[in-house]
């Protein structure tokens, strides 16, 4: 019997047998995220309302959740009552982010080449910003946040493993990937300009250097940190480690 699998590295979703369930509305998506992140635990009312609303909540968002709760559960979501609130029971290796940060702390435990496979398993479990990106209350923006900084650490994990392990053209695509879409990660550019170096592609390196140093005055006002200015002098004298 096919099962729900729910997904929260990228849009908020819901699908079965590889059909994706009609969840409804943003603010309907924020209330199945907010119970994703606290899955088989009691989420207080007050805690959705804040998911929900950017702002000060309606009059009417107690009533507007379970508005949407019903609304989830005669989708096929199972949404339980409880005295403090409302549970959503699952797997949570059936919900995406939690699969990642499972598997991301697996491979920490991991040396070499097994850690370096579970990151990649785990990243590519991603298919766009955390949570559709921006938007919803604090509590889940805040998550959203804490999503996205674990998947730049465990990108950066990745790179250095397979650097350390002498492949440097396996940590090309998944740097490429956050570096063409936060241009500014100081770190992950800098192992970028050294896969590039180790492949052979020294112009490659240098173009993004050059890059990165005109976005940071263009945009901060500011020159490339320590650890990246040093990479570039070392990529220069063919002395990168």
């Amino acid at each position: 019997m096919d099962h729900l699998e729910f997904r929260l590295l990228g849009s908020i979703d819901a699908c079965v047998g590889g059909r994706r369930l009609e969840i409804g509305p943003r603010k309907r998506r924020f209330v199945l995220a907010a119970l994703l992140l606290d899955l088989n635990r009691p989420v207080p009312v007050e805690r959705l309302i804040d998911a929900v609303w950017e702002g000060g909540p309606p009059d009417s968002a107690r009533m507007t959740v379970q508005g949407h709760v019903y609304r989830l559960r005669k989708s096929g979501v199972r949404v339980e009552s409880d005295p403090a609130g409302y549970v959503l029971c699952a797997d949570p290796d059936h919900v995406d982010a939690l699969r990642f940060r499972r598997l991301a702390a697996r491979a920490a435990q991991e040396p070499g080449e097994p850690g370096a496979d579970l990151l990649e398993t785990a990243l590519a479990l991603w298919r766009g910003p955390a949570l559709g990106g921006p938007g919803g209350g604090m509590s889940l923006e805040v998550a959203g946040v804490e999503l996205e900084e674990a998947r730049l650490a465990a990108v950066e994990e990745l790179a250095r493993r397979r650097l350390a392990l002498g492949q440097p053209e396996r940590a090309v695509a998944p740097l490429r990937a956050i570096v063409t879409a936060e241009p500014r990660q100081e770190r992950l550019v800098s192992l970028l300009m050294t896969a590039f170096y180790r492949l052979g592609r020294q112009a490659e390196a240098l173009e993004l250097y050059e890059r990165t140093r005109r976005l940071l005055a263009d945009q901060l006002g500011v020159d490339p940190g320590a650890e990246l200015q040093a990479t570039f002098e070392a990529l220069l004298s063919g002395h990168t480690t």
